[in-house]
């Protein structure tokens, strides 16, 4: 009797270290090779980029969408002028954006193809493109905000493209 529970317990240890203790559970890996972030040797990349980084609420991948002499340009409406931020505040303010809502979605809408294949290095380029985000918090708040922003983007010689400048031109 003890010999076929040996054999019952062995066989059962051997099943489980042979199988690769697999899990019939788990879902389907992806392709490894295939990642969700991009080389932004494209301004479509850069674009898809920021995106992600808003809805992964990623500070560090966002950071690395700004060139180092970045500034976002907006109308301050309690004070009815233009007005602007360097890239340190940008992070600062994205970063505490990031912090204080659960969930953050931003949609890119109508980038022409011409503007999101342009990869011309050396070169810059501005646009515009309206966006939607969404940012919802644990408190029931909830914001739906639409929008339109003009970009200047740039990619030197062996870089990436990278957004020199950004302005909302929301109406509000």
């Amino acid at each position: 009797m003890q010999n076929a529970s040996g054999r019952i317990i062995f066989i059962a240890i051997s099943v489980c270290l042979f199988s690769g203790c697999l899990n019939p559970f788990a879902p389907a890996l992806g392709d490894p090779a295939e990642s969700l972030w991009t080389d932004q040797q494209t301004v479509g990349e850069l674009l898809a980029n920021f995106r992600n980084a808003y809805n992964l609420q990623d500070s560090l991948r966002y950071s690395n969408c700004l060139a180092d002499n970045f500034i976002f340009y907006y109308y301050d409406v309690e004070n009815s002028r233009e007005d602007q931020w360097g890239r340190d505040t940008d992070l600062k303010a994205t970063g505490g954006l990031f912090r204080n809502f659960d969930e953050v979605a931003l949609v890119w809408y109508a980038v022409p193809p011409a503007i999101a294949e342009f990869s011309s290095a050396d070169s810059s380029l501005e646009f515009d493109v309206s966006f939607s985000l969404s940012l919802y918090g644990d408190n029931s708040s909830a914001y739906d905000l639409y929008g339109f922003a003009r970009f200047k983007v740039l990619m030197e010689s062996g870089d990436q493209f990278r957004i020199v400048w950004w302005k909302d031109n929301t109406v509000f």
